[in-house]
């Protein structure tokens, strides 16, 4: 019989078990290193970007955006990354990409301007740019505010940040030939270099910004001077011409020299950003220079052709003054043109000073009426230039110190020309004023009386009179000389003979030398006899009556 079936006692079928996988299919090995690797390097463009800043500058020339590089010292510390016009059309603006390490000198003082071939001031700089193209230079700062926008500079600084030296600032009424980059002489040495200049705000000077390198800024002092040396300096004076230049730089783009006057001892050094005045050329540099200054007014009647703003104002061959201002003014009273001219005089080379206005009056009354007088005269035959001299005139007109304008009135007397010609003049008014016609009849008269006398027959027998006279008197001439000498020449040769005799006579050897000399002792001792007569007698008168012995009794 057959048994049922258990279904329970059949085997069944397994059981599907579920397994984790234990490892990534190497399909995506590969994408998951990309985005790693991109991850990374994203983190590291975004940790290792630098700032982005924009520079402006006039012009774009020879820059070029995603090429042109930004170095400090010849470091690439940039990149422009955009070169962009203004909406104004201005300037341009340039978007440079800076590496992270500028960040911390991106400051308010920090400058940039563009690296060219330059030829200025007698120096070539930026000669590699000729084949790797223009680039923009740097000079970072690390004080002042952090920036992003900056002004570039459109001149190269001529000096860096880090040179050692100083800033010095010289007054000037004009620039000259002086630019970027002239060269600044201490002893004919380049000590330094004009860094910049400006006009002042009034308009009427320029500031000059120069740089002295260490360690020739220890020799400028308080007084200091400076004095352009552009071109050639001559000389001509009594010790002969003289030619100064401090470089042939210098006479060709001009420059700046700086010493101390020979007649001064250096003061305290100057400490940096003094400003100091830059004179012409070194003749007035090297001049006193002196505070105290006074002006007056002087009035001249004749032409003052060659006198200029400017000319010198002398006293005695030394300069006192200068003019400063000339006009042409009518007098209407006299109906008359007169040139007043401004002077400006420097009492303290006189070697006085007055302490006050009414001292000072006083003593400019006094020198007038003493004769002080002003003068023209010429400077140059070559040029004809005309100097103001004051001298003293003790026969000049009388003159009284007036005031015009506030100014006081010094008076002048004309120039020597001018005088000969007054006096010419006042000759031939007088000469005018001779009765010519009588004068001219007179003289017709005498010279008719000496015709008359010249063509007389007394005269001309007068004449065969003297002729008479002369003949004798060379006649008797002649016998004289023949009668007369002979015996004058045997008188002198007796003479002689006679001087001989008597020089042999007085010979020391000769007896009438001798007996010459027992005479005058034997003289000698009758005076002296004589004496002791004379002596007694004095003593003794009575005995010219009672006899010598008289005086015993």
């Amino acid at each position: 019989m057959t048994e049922p079936t258990d279904e329970s006692a059949q085997p069944s079928a397994a059981a599907p078990v579920v397994r984790p996988r234990r490892s990534i299919s190497a399909v995506w090995i590969v994408p998951l290193v990309a985005v790693l690797i991109g991850g990374w390097l994203v983190y590291k463009a975004v940790t290792e970007k630098g700032p982005t800043i924009t520079i402006a500058f006039e012009t774009a020339e020879g820059l070029v955006a995603g090429k042109t590089k930004v170095k400090f010292k010849d470091v690439e510390v940039g990149t422009v990354k955009a070169i962009e016009i203004v909406d104004d059309l201005s300037h341009v603006s340039l978007t440079v990409d800076m590496v992270i390490g500028a960040k911390p000198f991106l400051r308010e003082n920090t400058k940039f301007w563009v690296v060219r071939a330059r030829v200025a001031a007698g120096q070539v700089s930026g000669l590699g740019t000729l084949f790797s193209g223009a680039y923009i230079g740097m000079e970072p700062a690390t004080e002042g505010e952090p920036r992003r926008e900056f002004k570039g500079l459109e001149v190269p600084p001529v000096v860096t940040s880090d040179q050692v030296g100083y800033h010095f600032s010289l007054t000037a009424p004009r620039l000259g030939s002086l630019n970027y980059g002239s060269p600044v002489y201490f002893r004919q040495i380049q000590a330094g270099q004009v860094v910049g200049y400006s006009l002042d705000p009034a308009g009427k000077s320029v500031t000059i910004k120069i740089f002295i390198n260490a360690p020739y800024h220890n020799h400028v002092f308080t007084n200091t001077r400076f004095w352009e040396t552009s071109g050639v300096n001559v000389d001509l004076s009594a010790q002969g011409v003289r030619v100064d230049t401090e470089s042939f730089v210098s006479m060709m783009i001009g420059g700046i020299a700086f010493g101390v006057p020979s007649h001064e001892q250096p003061g305290a050094k100057a400490s940096e950003n003094t400003r100091f005045i830059l004179f012409d050329d070194f003749m007035t540099a090297a001049q006193r220079q002196y505070t105290i200054k006074s002006r007056y007014k002087l009035f001249f009647k004749d032409s003052v052709r060659g006198l200029e703003v400017g000319a010198p104002v002398e006293f005695q061959g030394i300069k006192v003054g200068e003019v400063i201002d000339m006009e042409l003014n009518f007098d209407p009273n006299a109906f008359d043109f007169q040139v007043p001219v401004t002077i400006e005089l420097e009492p303290q080379r006189l070697g006085f000073v007055a302490p006050n206005e009414s001292i000072k009056e006083k003593m400019d009354r006094v020198l007038i009426n003493k004769g002080l007088r002003a003068q023209l005269k010429t400077g140059s035959l070559l040029t004809g230039k005309l100097f103001i001299d004051f001298d003293f005139f003790p026969d000049a007109e009388p003159a009284t110190l007036e005031s015009v304008d506030g100014y006081d009135v010094l008076p002048t007397v004309p120039t020597t020309i001018e005088a000969i010609a007054a006096s010419l003049n006042r000759f031939m008014k007088r000469l005018d004023q001779l009765p010519m016609e009588e004068i001219g009849r007179d003289l017709q008269q005498t010279v008719a009386g000496v015709e008359r006398i010249v063509n007389s027959p007394d005269l001309k027998s007068s004449l065969d009179s003297l002729e008479k006279i002369l003949a004798e008197v060379k006649q008797l001439s002649a016998s004289t000389n023949a009668e007369t000498l002979p015996r004058l020449n045997a008188a002198l040769d007796q003479l002689g003979q006679t001087l001989i005799e008597l020089n042999g006579a007085l010979n020391a050897d000769a007896p009438l030398r001798h007996d010459l000399r027992m005479t005058l002792r034997e003289l000698a001792g009758a005076g002296r006899a004589l004496r002791e007569l004379a002596e007694f007698l004095d003593r003794h008168p009575e005995a010219l009556i009672r006899g010598k012995g008289s005086e015993a009794q």
